[in-house]
C-alpha cells in the first residue's frame, strides 16, 4: 500500500509551490548565507524534486553535481555525501527551531529526498494559547504531504481580544516586573529567580498506526522503547511516570509526538517531533526508517532518545537558550552545569558552584546534584594539583562522590560519581565495577559511555574503551567533546591519521574550540607531514591556556586534563610528532 498516496491532501502542484517558496526563504537566511556548500546541496536536492524526481538522487550525483567531487568519485568508499546531507538536516532543524512555521522542508533520515512536513496551525504567541495543552501533531509522508492529527483543531475558537485588552496585558506585565524585582534576593539560594525550577515535564504522545494487530503490537513496542529510554535520564520527568494516586501533575513543558507507518515489507517509518508546549513550536524532529529485523527492539531509535534527554540534549539546550543567565537553584543550575562542561571558564564555574550548593540546601541527598558538584570540584583540582587549594578541591570532590553514591546506590548518577572518583585515585577495578553498573542502568547515555571509554583506555583496556567511545558518538555526535578527541587520539597513535582527521573535522562548534581538540589536531597535522601547521595549532593552544611559548607540554596539558596518565601520553605524542621539541638528554 502506498501510504503517501493514502494521506495525500494537497492540490496538484501545491507541494512543489511550498518547496520553492521555502527554498527562497532559506537561501535568504543568515544561516545558509554563511554555509555556501550546504546552500548548493539544498538547491540541488530541491531542483531534483521540482524537476519531477520521484526518488532520492544518488550519492554519486550529489557528490559530483552538488559537492564538486571529480567524476572518479566512488560512493562505496567515500561517505562525503552522507555526511554533508546529515549536516544539512542539522542546519534545517536549527533554522526551523527559531522560525515559526506551518510547513517546513525536511530530508528524512536514510534518504536524500526533500519532503514537506506540515503543522496543523502556526505557532501561537497569544496569552490564551500559551498554556494550551491540546495536541498539535504532525506527520510526514513520502511525497511531502502531511496528515493533521489534532481532534477538533479546525473548530478551535478565535482568541482575538479587544484592543483595550492590550492595556490590561501591559498592566499585568508591569505588575509582574515589579513583583520580580521585589522578590530578587542576594545570597546563595536566590541568584536569579525566587524559587527553584523543577525538571522539565515531558509528555509522550501515542503513535499513530494502521488498525491491524501487527501494527498495534509494533506501536506498543515503540512506545515502550521510547518511555523506557527517556526514563533512564535524570534531567527530564515523564508525565506518564506519575502514579495514579499522585496529586494532579502540572502541565507538560514539552510534548514528543510520535508517528509510525509500516509498509508491506515490514519496514516502519518512525517520525519524532519534539514540541515546546508554551508556544507550540517544534524545536527538534527526526525521521528514521526501521528495517524489519530491528523491530520490535527499535535499537536504531536509541540515538534519538539520547539526543532528546541527554546531559546536553535538546531539552537542556532549549532551557539554557531561553534563560541563558538563570543560575537559580534547582533544574536551571544543572542545565548551566552541563553547558559549562562544553566550555569551562572561571566565572561560569563559580556561578555554577554557588547554585549547585544552593540546590543542595534544599535537598542534601540529591545524587544528580552531588555528582555534578563532585565533577566540578575535580575540575577545580586539575590546574592546581600541587597546591593546598588543589588538594582541598580533590578531597571534597571525592567526599561528594561518596555522598552521591550513599544517597542513591542504585542510581546511575550515584554509581557513576563513585566510579569517576575511583578512576581518579587509580582504582581501575573499583571504577570499572561501578561504571559498568551505571551503564547497565542507563545504556543510552552518551556522556557516560564517553567518559567510561576514556577511563578504560587509561586503565589499559584499549579495545573496550574504544568501543565505548564509538558508542558515545553513535548515540549523540552533536556535542561530542571528550569522546571524539579521545577516539581521534587513539586512531592517530595507531597511524590512522586520515580517519582521525575525519573525526575531528566532524566536530561542531563549540567543541572544536576546546583545548583537547587543539592538542589532538596539532598531533594529527604533524603526523600527516604538515609539522608547521601542527606547531601553529600548538601556539594557539598556548595562547588559549595563557602559557609561555617554551612551556613544557606537561604543564600545558595539566591546565585542562585530569588524569596524569593521559597527560603523560599526550605529552609524549606531542614530542614524537615534532609539535614540540624532544626532551634534552640528561
Amino acid at each position: 500500500m502506498d501510504h503517501a498516496k493514502a494521506n495525500e491532501t494537497q492540490k496538484p502542484g501545491e507541494t512543489e509551490r511550498i518547496i520553492a517558496e521555502e527554498l527562497e526563504r532559506l537561501l535568504e537566511s543568515p544561516m545558509f548565507v554563511r554555509s555556501p556548500v550546504l546552500t548548493r546541496l539544498l538547491q540541488f536536492l530541491v531542483e531534483h524534486r521540482l524537476r519531477g524526481g520521484r526518488s532520492s538522487p544518488k550519492a554519486y550525483a550529489i557528490a559530483t553535481e552538488a559537492l564538486g567531487r571529480s567524476e572518479d568519485f566512488d560512493p562505496a568508499v567515500d561517505s562525503y555525501p552522507r555526511v554533508m546531507v546529515g549536516r544539512l538536516r542539522t542546519l534545517l532543524d536549527r533554522y526551523y527551531a527559531d522560525t515559526p512555521w506551518i510547513h517546513r522542508l525536511r530530508v528524512p533520515q536514510g534518504s536524500y529526498e526533500v519532503v514537506v512536513q506540515h503543522r496543523v496551525a502556526p505557532p501561537s504567541r497569544s496569552a490564551d494559547s500559551a498554556g494550551d495543552d491540546s495536541d498539535v501533531k504532525t506527520a510526514v509522508t513520502a511525497d511531502g504531504t502531511g496528515a493533521p492529527r489534532t481532534p477538533g483543531a479546525a473548530s478551535r475558537p478565535s482568541t482575538d481580544a479587544p484592543r483595550y485588552g492590550r492595556w490590561v496585558v501591559a498592566l499585568v506585565l508591569l505588575a509582574l516586573a515589579i513583583f520580580t524585582l521585589w522578590s530578587l534576593r542576594s545570597g546563595p539560594d536566590q541568584l536569579f529567580v525566587s524559587s527553584p525550577k523543577p525538571m522539565p515535564l515531558l509528555e509522550v504522545s501515542a503513535p499513530v498506526a494502521g488498525n491491524t494487530a501487527p501494527s498495534r503490537a509494533l506501536v506498543r513496542a515503540l512506545d515502550g522503547k521510547l518511555r523506557d529510554g527517556l526514563r533512564r535520564f535524570e534531567l527530564v520527568d515523564l508525565l506518564s511516570a506519575k502514579a495514579p494516586g499522585d496529586a494532579a501533575p502540572r502541565a507538560a513543558d514539552y510534548r514528543l509526538d510520535t508517528s509510525l507507518v509500516r509498509d508491506l515489507e515490514g519496514n516502519a517509518d518512525v517520525t519524532l517531533v519534539l514540541n515546546r508546549v508554551a508556544d507550540q513550536r517544534t524545536i527538534w524532529s527526526q525521521q528514521i526508517r526501521v528495517a524489519d529485523p530491528d523491530t520490535p527492539q527499535f535499537v536504531s531509535i536509541e540515538p534519538l532518545v539520547a539526543q532528546i534527554a541527554g546531559d546536553y540534549g535538546i531539552i537542556v539546550r532549549d532551557q539554557v537558550q531561553r534563560q541563558p543567565d538563570n543560575f537559580a537553584a534547582g533544574y536551571p543550575c544543572l542545565a548551566q552545569f552541563n553547558r559549562l562542561r562544553q566550555m569551562r571558564n572561571p566565572s561560569g564555574a563559580k556561578q555554577v558552584d554557588t547554585c549547585l550548593r544552593a540546590t543542595l540546601t534544599r535537598d542534601e541527598r540529591d545524587p544528580v546534584v552531588l555528582a555534578a558538584l563532585s565533577l566540578l570540584r575535580f575540575g577545580d583540582w586539575q590546574p592546581q594539583r600541587a597546591t593546598p587549594a588543589g588538594r582541598a578541591a580533590f578531597a571534597e570532590a571525592r567526599a561528594l562522590a561518596l555522598q552521591a553514591y550513599e544517597a542513591s546506590p542504585n542510581s546511575a548518577a550515584g554509581l557513576f560519581a563513585m566510579a569517576r572518583a575511583n578512576y581518579y585515585v587509580g582504582d581501575c577495578s573499583g571504577g570499572n565495577t561501578m561504571g559498568d553498573a551505571a551503564r547497565r542502568l542507563n545504556p543510552f547515555d552518551p556522556d557516560m559511555a564517553g567518559f567510561l571509554g576514556l577511563f578504560k583506555i587509561t586503565c589499559g583496556q584499549a579495545e573496550e574503551g574504544e568501543a565505548l567511545l564509538r558508542r558515545s558518538l553513535a548515540l549523540d555526535d552533536s556535542y561530542p567533546g571528550v569522546p571524539a578527541v579521545t577516539l581521534a587520539f587513539i586512531l592517530s597513535q595507531r597511524g590512522e591519521q586520515a580517519e582521525a582527521l575525519t573525526v575531528l573535522d566532524q566536530m561542531p562548534s563549540p567543541s572544536n574550540m576546546e583545548p583537547q581538540y587543539m592538542m589532538v589536531r596539532a598531533i594529527v597535522m604533524a603526523r600527516q607531514g604538515d609539522v608547521a601547521a601542527g606547531r601553529a595549532q600548538w601556539q594557539r593552544l598556548l595562547a588559549y591556556t595563557r602559557q609561555p611559548a617554551n612551556a613544557a607540554p606537561e604543564a600545558v596539558l595539566g591546565r585542562f586534563m585530569i588524569s596524569p596518565v593521559v597527560i603523560q601520553r599526550g605529552s609524549a605524542a606531542l614530542r614524537d610528532s615534532g609539535v614540540v621539541p624532544a626532551k634534552a638528554a640528561p
